[in-house]
């Protein structure tokens, strides 16, 4: 039964969202064509225009694409769990907990996806626009990376994988978010949708709030080791970004476990369909 509803979970999600990755697809290809002809390396007015517009209205598709993303994702997981196809939801022989399971993979899948091809769209464009000047070869592309492997110290391989990753965990973290803030709302018998947007408020505020503090107190550390340091070397730099970066992480993960509990618990214990 468990897989029946994660096929019937991809097929559904599927419906509205394959469609919108198909179409970022299609959109870089089609850019990669139109950079490739060179047809906006004139000095003509009209060709820079249009050559700014189409910029323009690329960065609106991809802020549309996340936002009818997340959206849908949000008013799909509100009507199958709280609303009033959640009747049906949870007279299904699955328990709460596997059901809440396979919508939170579901759609961190397609939170994931639409992210991973916006990265592959973004770097596509903004490679073949670098070759087309002529400026910019093959053996440039390669030297950057060596570059960027030496400053870091770790193979290409492995900044990918630790980029991916921090990917990963926030799709997660911000999908539970969403989750977490209309389980809460849904504790309320009456206006579950504004209780669920407050809560949503509220817990950005406090994050916001949290990271304010943290960075003040990065900040601080930093000025205190510049006062025993004179300069600062590129490992030092490293060891930076790395600590940053593995903060960023360790929130994260912390933020997912809290989200996942409060959500499970009340899907499980405290739901309310009235």
């Amino acid at each position: 039964m468990l897989g029946k509803l994660f096929k019937h979970e991809f097929k559904d999600t599927a419906k509205v969202l394959l469609p919108l990755n198909l179409a970022l697809i299609g959109v870089t290809i089609i850019g990669m064509i139109v950079l490739g002809l060179k047809i906006f390396d004139s000095e003509n007015i009209a060709m820079g225009f249009l050559a700014i517009s189409m910029v323009f209205f690329y960065i609106l598709a991809i802020i549309a694409l996340f936002i009818i993303t997340y959206i849908y994702l949000m008013i799909r997981f509100y009507r199958t769990m709280y609303a009033d196809e959640a009747y049906l939801t949870h007279t299904l022989p699955v328990s709460t907990f596997s059901t809440f399971n396979v919508k939170l993979l579901v759609s961190a899948f397609w939170a994931f996806l639409t992210m991973a091809l916006t990265a592959v769209s973004v770097l596509s464009l903004f490679g073949t626009a670098l070759q087309s000047t002529g400026e910019f070869a093959s053996a440039d592309w390669n030297y950057f990376l060596y570059e960027l492997e030496t400053f870091f110290g770790k193979p290409m391989s492995a900044l990918i994988g630790k980029f991916l990753l921090y990917m990963l965990v926030s799709c997660f973290s911000g999908l539970l978010m969403i989750y977490c803030s209309i389980s809460i709302g849904q504790l309320f018998n009456k206006y579950k949708v504004v209780a669920s947007i407050i809560t949503y408020v509220i817990i950005y505020i406090v994050l916001q709030i949290i990271n304010l503090i943290l960075n003040i107190h990065r900040s601080m550390q930093l000025m205190t080791n510049s006062m025993y340091y004179s300069y600062q070397s590129a490992y030092d730099d490293v060891s930076i970004i790395g600590d940053i970066f593995g903060s960023s992480l360790i929130q994260g993960a912390i933020l997912i476990v809290i989200y996942y509990i409060t959500c499970v618990y009340i899907s499980g214990k405290k739901l309310n369909l009235t």
